[in-house]
């Protein structure tokens, strides 16, 4: 199962660098492994991929985002 975190982004230049380095020492940390790491179009969101439900949903609270309703095979 795939099991999407979607991610707001701020405006701000450089922001997407500083807040991809704590997310990454945060996975790191949590010893979560997503698959997959994507901006959508338009810079506002970014999406994070990961197979195991639990680490989608904690990631999601730690950095304000929301699980989407998306599950599907891998």
């Amino acid at each position: 199962m795939l099991y999407v975190v979607e991610l707001p982004i701020r405006a701000e230049p450089g922001h997407l660098v500083g807040e991809m380095g704590q997310m990454r020492t945060w996975l790191d940390h949590m010893r979560y492994q997503p698959i997959a790491f994507r901006q959508l179009r338009g810079g506002s969101a970014c999406r994070v991929d990961f197979t195991n439900e639990a680490e989608a949903a904690s990631f999601a609270k730690a950095f304000s985002g929301r699980l989407l309703n998306i599950a599907s095979a891998a």
